[in-house]
């Protein structure tokens, strides 16, 4: 839509934009985070087990440890919150508020690339506003079963076994793919 040419140097330049404006956004969030930890330590908050303390040296760690499990999502062709979602269940998350989270990080690169497709002509519009329902009124029904289904069980695990069965499906689907891909 901009009239740039794939591999020109104003394709590069949009492209490479990317970097410093994400750079500025960690740096003020960053800082955010950093004096809203000291002023819980200084207030007496009491830290939960399942608290994030967002100290100097966790908003670097988590951060590069998110951009690096990203790279990787994006080199396989799986969403960055399927890799995500067990990254934070490792950062000792509450697995409802990382599996809320990888969702949520799922919905917005979901919803770039489609808008990305349809301004470029690569998906049909109708197709892709089928696709959006559908996906829509699924995620409703499952998020209402897995939540009438965990108030049942009064446990978290349901949801920790949703993600690595989502996670061992993806891996499947992807060996899968590639198996087809090379027999061809």
């Amino acid at each position: 839509p901009l009239g740039l040419r794939c591999g020109s140097f104003g394709f590069w330049l949009v492209s490479l934009l990317n970097i410093p404006w994400t750079l500025t956004f960690a740096y003020v969030f960053r800082r955010w985070l950093i004096r809203e930890h000291a002023q819980r330590v200084q207030s007496g908050y009491q830290f939960s087990s399942t608290d994030m303390q967002w100290d100097s040296w966790s908003t670097i760690k988590y951060p590069v440890a998110c951009s690096v499990a990203g790279l990787f999502a994006g080199l396989f062709g799986v969403g960055g919150g399927i890799v995500k979602g067990p990254l934070m269940l490792e950062m000792g998350v509450e697995p409802r508020v990382a599996s809320a989270t990888a969702a949520t990080m799922i919905l917005y690169t979901s919803c770039s690339a489609s808008i990305s497709f349809v301004a470029f002509g690569v998906l049909p519009t109708d197709y892709g506003i089928f696709l959006f329902a559908f996906g829509a009124v699924t995620t409703f029904v499952g998020q209402v079963g897995l939540t009438k289904f965990m108030a049942r069980q009064k446990r978290e695990s349901p949801i920790v076994l949703a993600i690595g069965s989502v996670i061992l499906a993806s891996t499947g689907l992807i060996l899968l793919s590639t198996a087809v891909s090379a027999y061809q």
